[in-house]
């Protein structure tokens, strides 16, 4: 019998099953609740909203095409998230991309009169430039967590290290930026 996969209630790892046993509405469910944190990872990795989008789809088409070998139904998001890496890896390898991709404008509180734009301006490039310029280990989790918002819990997940590990490469990417941006 499937699962309502709109009740809030529902584990993945149900949906899951039910996605196993060919539900597809179960495996759409799982991709709404997934997509987020699998592109949040991918732009942070790829700088490319395209690019990003790419990878999430494809994610999830090859998801779709495995799902008889996930191991164990509450390894889902894990897994899933091992895909996506691979596939920025590929990305990465095939394009070798380079993180153009603007710091979203809300980071920088900014208002409308000419000369606290053009600070404005400058601070967002220069915050960008220190982000795009920071470890790859530090610049993924700061780009999921403050352009993307994602949990710690989340970046743990996608990136397959303990929770811990993210909080310490969090503070060392906010000490790096402030660092390099001449505010500590």
């Amino acid at each position: 019998m499937a699962l309502d996969p709109i009740a809030a209630d529902v584990s993945a790892e149900a949906l899951v099953a039910d996605a196993r046993a060919g539900d597809r509405t179960a495996f759409a469910a799982l991709m709404a609740r997934d997509r987020g944190l699998v592109y949040a990872y991918a732009f942070a990795q790829l700088g490319s909203r395209e690019d990003a989008e790419d990878v999430v789809q494809e994610t999830f088409v090859r998801a779709y095409q495995s799902l008889h070998r996930l191991r164990g139904r509450d390894a889902w998001q894990a897994w899933l998230m091992q895909i996506a890496r691979n596939l920025c890896r590929d990305v990465l390898r095939r394009k070798r991309v380079r993180r153009t991709e603007p710091i979203d404008p809300e980071w920088i509180d900014d208002t409308s009169t000419p000369e606290v734009q053009v600070l404005a301006d400058e601070r967002r490039r220069a915050l960008r430039s220190a982000v795009l310029s920071l470890p790859e280990e530090c610049r993924v989790p700061i780009l999921m967590r403050m352009g993307s918002g994602c949990t710690r819990q989340e970046i743990a997940v996608a990136l397959g290290v303990p929770e811990s590990t993210v909080v310490g490469r969090l503070a060392r990417a906010m000490r790096l930026l402030r660092r390099q941006l001449g505010e500590e």
